[in-house]
């Protein structure tokens, strides 16, 4: 006859620990062996190229409009940032003078030749028939205003009640009426206004305070029309907002 021994409890609760160890050896195992997985499948990665910011259209705007200039032989400043194209200061106006001198108006009648050609490219009522040499212009944006901008030295004037103000004002009108002239006169934005117009800062805006001539200056500042998106998005399909970005 088989008689069956029973075991030692302590045997049993030793089988029964042993179990249970092994059991959590291999869960820390294959956590271990996912945790190294993950580590090389993002070791593995590419990182993805930062991604570019959009472009400024004001920037690229002026900076196309400079570069016509300044590949004429014009030789103006470009100022991306705020948007202007500084005219070449000792050429156009003597000190507190309002009037051009020679060499002022052969430059500036260089300078409105290259902007018929450019300008074009640019504002809503000759968009239709753009020129066949415009610059990309992938955002398709439009020139609201060119604000003719008058600037003087810090000079005083004594000529009674005419004063640095209105110096200003007489080189912006005098500018004006030289790059106007010809078909400039007729570019009108889509609200069918004028884009040219003229401000004076007198000498309140120095450009550098260490030649006085560099002061004496006309600059044109670009406003820029935005509308909407063709998703919808944006202010309207009609003209919304303007941005002018002051120096």
């Amino acid at each position: 006859m088989w008689i069956q021994r029973r075991r030692p409890a302590a045997v049993n609760e030793q089988v029964e620990e042993s179990g249970y160890m092994a059991s959590a050896s291999d869960l820390m195992i294959g956590l271990l062996f996912i945790f190294i997985v993950m580590v090389m499948v993002l070791l593995a990665r590419k990182p993805e190229p930062p991604t570019a910011p959009p472009p400024d259209p004001l920037a690229a705007v002026v900076q196309a409009i400079g570069s016509r200039l300044q590949n004429a032989g014009v030789p103006v400043t470009i100022n991306q940032a705020s948007g202007v194209i500084t005219l070449p200061a000792d050429t156009l106006f003597a000190l507190g003078q309002p009037d051009l001198q020679a060499e002022g108006v052969r430059t500036l009648r260089l300078s409105a030749l290259q902007l018929q050609q450019v300008l074009p490219c640019y504002i809503y009522s000759q968009r239709r028939q753009l020129p066949a040499d415009c610059p990309p212009n992938p955002q398709q944006v439009e020139v609201e205003t060119i604000l003719i901008e008058g600037h003087t030295d810090s000079a005083p004037l004594q000529r009674g009640d005419y004063s640095n103000w209105h110096l200003g004002l007489d080189r912006a009108r005098a500018v004006y009426k030289v790059l106007s002239a010809g078909s400039l006169q007729d570019l009108r934005n889509e609200r069918e206004q004028p884009v040219f117009g003229i401000s004076s800062y007198a000498d309140e805006r120095p450009s550098n305070k260490d030649n006085a001539a560099m002061n004496r200056r006309v600059e044109l500042r670009f406003v820029l029309a935005f509308q909407a998106s063709e998703n919808g998005s944006g202010p309207g399909n009609a003209l919304k907002r303007m941005q002018e970005t002051v120096r």
